[in-house]
């Protein structure tokens, strides 16, 4: 499958609302072409969709009415390196692991996926996710229903489910791009966190992990040893998604992580039709491009406008995959699968850490780290923008919900737990639109550097080898000679690219690049701080409304810059005007891991105050 969603009872003396599948139903997809197949008894209902990208059914249902549904493929490892992969197969091994309640076939899938499963006459529910929980699956609890469903944007269009935004959950958005551990921007509705089990059943709810990687202790091998390993890891990836695919279409930036990917799909002899996004005359653009020229890819230039910093690729990648004129010449078996090269600069390339984060974690500081981490990237609560309360409640709010996210981990080497917390939260973030939007666009990602057995190979490297990309550097002596044949774009203070650069493009990291973009951003958010102030609804139980109009004023003038300022308070405002005024607070001087919370309604909703309720 594509797409799922779904309502459990948690009662066997209360069926389903017929209201709420149907709104399900309704929802699952915005594409008018979709008729979604539905699944339902007494107590359980889903519905699906599937675009057709993958090969084979997700779908598994047995006589005695077990159901197991799966958005993604699994790849479990059988040992058998002739073995083209099959996702139904290894659905219906799953399906008969799970009823059994053994995870050990599940510890051993190398792919991205999320999954349900349910045994009606033991009346159990189980929401499984991959290792590292790139595939989202986000759920909604009370003492009636357990409602689920692959796209957020999906639960929050149900009426059953009341709306009220997590005000720490935002301000992690705004802080740090994505909230921490299975938080979402709503109370109530979260995300299934890395190689999780959520089981529900008469006599409660249950969540345990099947996989943990700081398990992994760091290997005593050579560095050429791990090189090799990670090397044959990551060219088996790429072989167990490839199959028997003779062409494929895939992202090729100016970077490392696409062309790792496309150098290893022409090592197996396949076609490849690459596209390139980027704005003229960049680095990105010309080595993209020039890499292209130089491996022999069927290659598709598409260049960015100047106006869009952040486009959506994968609707870009639909648009541009569909008025190919190449597809007609040299046809893709699977033109819905597309090869990324997303997760291999934090993966691979260890972006985020430095060796100041290590050497605090290894002295055993993790809050120390934290504090330089947030510092190094910028990252804070504005505290001046929300009410003096709020700004009271939150204040630590990013460096306690990391400092909670190390806690649960317990590598042997401790700076490792750091990187293992990029990889939980940060990464598996990332794709969370491409997800959100998948039934709009119809793409799926083939993404080999979130492969467990290739990354399982990293987490073993000692951590040193590893900073700043000098690991992934030695790692590419190991593809081809044309991968090194053409220059690539270089994180600041990382490893550089050993050939001449470009002089006349322009590098992204530059500060007349970053100036460009900075005015280009500058129009749109004075005309979202225009929406927010005119608005009848501003958020004033959490904004305050004067300082925002003045900092508005002061960047419009070019006095400072103050574009963090409507960013934050835009996002605030966007779930603001989704929960119709509704919010929940963490207690006052409670950590990010504390359950205790404190649920308000404002002044004009016209619905009873909300009440937190305990998941039983």
């Amino acid at each position: 499958m594509t797409l799922f969603a779904g309502v459990y009872s948690r009662r066997v003396d209360q069926p389903i609302p017929d209201s709420v599948c149907d709104e399900l139903t309704r929802a699952i997809s915005r594409d008018q072409n979709d008729q979604p197949v539905n699944f339902r008894d007494n107590r359980f209902f889903i519905t699906k969709v599937d675009v057709g990208a993958f090969n084979g059914r997700a779908f598994h249902q047995d006589d005695d009415g077990s159901v197991s549904v799966m958005a993604g493929e699994p790849i479990l490892e059988t040992g058998d390196e002739g073995r083209v992969q099959d996702r139904t197969r290894d659905l219906g091994l799953l399906h008969e692991s799970w009823k059994r309640k053994d995870w050990r076939v599940l510890a051993t899938a190398r792919g991205v996926f999320s999954a349900v499963h349910y045994q009606p006459h033991a009346g159990k529910l189980f929401l499984v996710s991959d290792k590292l929980g790139v595939r989202p699956l986000y759920f909604w609890i009370d003492e009636q229903l357990v409602i689920f469903a692959t796209a957020v944007r999906v639960l929050e269009s149900l009426n059953a489910i009341p709306k009220s935004m997590d005000v720490l959950g935002v301000t992690e958005v705004c802080g740090l791009g994505y909230p921490v551990d299975g938080r979402t921007p709503y109370a109530g509705i979260s995300l299934i966190n890395a190689a999780e089990v959520v089981q529900v059943d008469d006599e409660g709810i249950a969540r345990q992990t099947y996989w943990r990687w700081d398990e992994i202790v760091p290997s005593t091998r050579s560095e050429g040893e791990l090189l090799s390993d990670l090397h044959a890891s990551f060219i088996q990836a790429v072989s167990l998604r490839l199959g028997k695919d003779k062409a494929s279409v895939a992202y090729l930036s100016g970077g490392l992580d696409s062309r790792c990917v496309v150098a290893a799909l022409i090592d197996h002899n396949a076609s490849v039709h690459t596209f390139n996004f980027a704005l003229p005359d960049t680095q990105d653009y010309i080595y993209g491009n020039d890499f292209a020229k130089r491996s022999r890819t069927i290659h598709n230039a598409v260049p960015k406008e100047r106006g869009d910093l952040t486009p959506d690729y994968s609707t870009l990648m639909a648009s541009a995959l569909s008025s190919s004129a190449h597809r007609v010449e040299h046809p893709v078996e699977r033109p819905s699968l597309i090869w990324s090269g997303e997760g291999g600069s934090v993966a691979l390339g260890h972006v985020h850490l430095s060796p100041q984060i290590v050497d605090l974690m290894r002295d055993n500081q993790p809050r120390k780290a934290v504090e330089a981490f947030l510092l190094q990237e910028h990252s804070s609560v504005t505290r001046r923008l929300l009410t003096p309360e709020i700004s009271d409640r939150l204040s630590s709010s990013l460096l306690d919900g990391i400092h909670d996210e190390l806690t649960k981990l317990g590598c042997v080497d401790r700076a490792r737990s750091f990187y293992l917390f990029l990889m939980l939260n940060d990464q598996r973030r990332k794709l969370a639109n491409h997800f959100e939007n998948i039934d709009l666009h119809r793409l799926e990602f083939q993404l080999p550097f979130f492969d467990s057995q290739f990354f399982a190979v990293i987490v073993s490297v000692p951590i040193e080898m590893c900073l700043r990309h000098q690991f992934y550097v030695k790692w590419l002596n190991l593809f081809s000679p044309v991968v090194t044949s053409v220059p690539w774009q270089a994180y600041p203070g990382h490893a550089p690219c050993p050939l001449p650069v470009a002089q006349n493009a322009a590098y992204q990291w530059s500060d007349a690049y970053q100036s460009e973009q900075a005015s280009v951003l500058k129009a749109g958010l004075l005309d979202q701080a225009e929406q927010m102030l005119h608005a009848r609804a501003f958020p004033e139980k959490i904004l305050r409304k004067q300082y925002f109009r003045v900092a508005t004023l002061i960047y419009r003038l070019g006095l400072r810059d103050y574009s963090y300022v409507i960013q934050a308070g835009w996002k605030y405002f966007l779930y603001w005007e989704r929960c119709g005024g509704r919010y929940m607070l963490p207690s006052l001087g409670a950590g990010s891991s504390s359950s205790s919370s404190e649920t308000v309604s404002n002044q004009f909703d016209s619905e009873p105050k909300l009440r937190s309720r305990a998941v039983k």
